[in-house]
């Protein structure tokens, strides 16, 4: 048996039909050991089943990972196998999202990407060898020592559902039906395992370690969405890291007006096929019950920012119950609060999650591609971490340079009852606008029926990008399904702070302090959207300001020229400008503006008098000024 080791950066060059190509030759079996770095290869790999179809043709381990440079269709051939690790974070009882890495090669006489089963799946009894998994009947997976893996076939899942509703889920059980490119469910394992590879053991409990074995998935990727609002679970098909944003930006439609986005050198081709958010699964691992009345889950969500070079923004899961529909409802639950700094920027090896199409438009399919691959290795510092992480929310293992590619932001803590809490994210960019921005604005993908988030437009949003604007009046979507005891405050700022933040209740006309302090209220069962805003001054820092502005205008009466002018030096946008006689009789009115310095308008038909200017601005702060009309002819 002769083995290949790969330490280092490896670029593959061949005047063979395929880049890389690896095969067992007439007196042993040959594999590549590609550990702790990357395996870059630019084109397709051929590999042949070795001898002992046990040993694998590619081996990645200690977070190697392999890259590959065609953007088009795989041309990926041979019966050989690539083996890849990766763990899955839940117990018997609780479900991880997945992706494959790798497709079932088969007899190897048809190339590309193929499909997958879970029965593919293996747990590791050495560096090179696994055990094939047992797929067993009933509800409870498990493991033992030994390399012995039985998972429960039942739970694993696909989803696809063009009314965006939770009822089209479609089990896969063992069936060899999952497409690359597609996500899948699957709950963990109870038991331990206490067979070690490379200094890690295959399970110390909840922590299941899964060999991936076949052939490695590889250039274009299609994943079919059906329709408007169409709900896709995918995941990374690859078997290298993905970024996250460089995907979601270019399967989301961006303004025509914006400037090419880049992302790793390349310029962006934006389309309209998710709203460029991802949602990811997350649940209360300590319930051991397979009854869906019993879950406390819910979904956190990333939205890459609309560019390329930050972290993007993530609100952890809020975790609700959940009824025998699947449909959250209220209930005990609790928020994720120390989850706030997952940035998922990088997705690791297998990890799943879900994306929405638009609710408008012609929609298009979901594409990955290898553009969109990067060799970023899974762990605290790097942005990629599979599942849920204990030790990746530990704020202590956070770069410093995170910190400061991080966008400027407030995330605000809204909590029913002390029951369960929703943390919503509030960002400034100005490069967004206050609307609706693909892969920036995230909407609430599990709204239960009391809930609250950012009121844009007429839905309910967790995630606000915006520009910062100490004027702003922000209103918040807030729901009851019956009474609730609410507190609202800061939970934290990053990158950014102000001297006061508020809420705004309209009906009493009071202002709340929640910088520093908790707004407390009780209500009855109703929507009280747009009674409640975020402000960043009070009524009396509004007046001053309003004032100032007011008194910036400079108006004046050009009898020489027959013009009346406004100067306007802070270049407020104006909403309106209208003149009056002193009878009441409107003689000039003219809307929208705009935001220019100076502005002139002809009087030259209006008789001697006293007249009087309302200036209107866009924020709706009125001054009046009297000018007096001369007759010069």
């Amino acid at each position: 048996m002769k083995k290949i080791y790969s330490y280092l950066l490896f670029f593959v060059a061949t005047a063979s039909f395929a880049q890389l190509s690896v095969k067992p030759s007439t007196d042993k079996d040959n594999y590549m050991y590609v550990k702790g770095t990357v395996l870059y290869v630019g084109e397709d790999i051929n590999i042949s089943e070795n001898t002992d179809p046990d040993v694998a043709s590619i081996y990645l381990r200690n977070e190697g990972q392999l890259l590959q440079g065609r953007t088009d269709t795989s041309l990926n051939t041979g019966s050989g196998k690539i083996s890849v690790f990766q763990e899955g974070t839940a117990n018997a009882y609780a479900y991880n999202y997945w992706s494959s890495p790798v497709s079932n090669p088969g007899d190897g006489t048809t190339d590309g990407n193929r499909q997958f089963s879970v029965a593919l799946l293996g747990a590791p009894t050495s560096s090179l060898l696994s055990k094939s998994a047992n797929m067993v009947n009933g509800y409870n997976g498990s493991s033992e020592d030994g390399g012995i893996l039985n998972i429960a076939k039942y739970w694993i899942y696909k989803y696809a559902s063009a009314d965006g509703s939770y009822a089209n889920w479609s089990q896969v059980r063992d069936n060899e039906t999952i497409n690359a490119g597609e996500g899948f469910t699957m709950k963990g394992v109870n038991g331990t395992d206490s067979t070690t590879v490379d200094g890690v053991q295959n399970n110390p409990g909840s922590n299941q370690r899964y060999d991936f074995r076949g052939r490695p998935n590889d250039g274009l990727i299609t994943v079919n969405v059906a329709g408007v609002n169409d709900v896709v679970l995918i995941g990374n098909p690859y078997p290298s890291a993905l970024d996250l944003n460089y995907f979601l930006l270019e399967n989301s439609e961006g303004n025509p007006e914006d400037d090419p986005i880049d992302c790793n050198s390349e310029s962006v081709e934006r389309r309209n096929a998710t709203t460029g958010i991802a949602y990811f699964w997350d649940s209360d691992h300590s319930i051991n019950s397979h009854y869906l009345a019993d879950y406390s889950a819910g979904y956190a969500s990333y939205s890459p920012n609309g560019n390329c070079s930050s972290i993007g923004v993530y609100t952890p899961a809020t975790f609700y119950h959940y009824n025998s529909n699947g449909e959250p409802i209220d209930g005990s639950g609790i928020l994720q609060e120390e989850d706030e700094k997952k940035h998922r920027r990088y997705l690791p090896i297998g990890q799943g999650f879900f994306v929405q199409a638009p609710s408008e438009g012609t929609i298009e399919n979901i594409q990955f591609k290898n553009t969109h691959r990067k060799y970023v290795k899974e762990g605290v510092d790097n942005e990629s971490v599979f599942g849920r992480n204990a030790d990746f929310v530990n704020q202590s293992n956070y770069t410093t340079t995170q910190e400061e590619n991080a966008i400027p932001k407030i995330r605000f803590n809204i909590a029913f009852n002390d029951d369960y809490t929703r943390q919503i994210a509030l960002a400034f960019d100005e490069e967004a606008t206050t609307g609706v921005d693909p892969a920036r604005d995230a909407s609430n993908f599990d709204q239960i029926s009391s809930d609250a988030g950012f009121l844009i437009g007429a839905k309910d949003y967790v995630i606000d990008i915006r520009p910062f604007n100490i004027e702003d009046r922000l209103p918040l979507y807030l729901n009851l399904s019956s009474q609730k005891d609410i507190a609202i405050n800061v939970n934290n700022f990053e990158n950014f702070d102000t001297d006061n933040v508020y809420i705004y209740d309209k009906d009493t006309g009071e202002y709340h302090p929640i910088k520093d302090n908790y707004f407390y209220i009780t209500l009855p069962a109703g929507n009280y959207s747009e009674r409640f805003e975020i402000t960043f001054q009070n009524g009396e820092e509004n007046l001053a300001v309003a004032d100032e502005i007011a008194e910036s205008f400079t108006v004046f009466q050009d009898n020489r020229l027959a013009q009346l002018q406004i100067l306007n030096p802070k270049g407020i946008d104006l909403k309106n400008v209208s003149v009056f006689d002193m009878s009441g009789k409107q003689v000039i009115n003219n809307f929208n503006l705009g935001a220019n310095n100076k502005y002139t308008f002809s009087t030259a038909n209006l008789a001697e008098a006293v007249y009087v200017v309302r200036i209107v601005t866009n924020d709706n702060i009125v001054t009046t000024k009297k000018i007096s009309i001369l007759n010069r002819g």
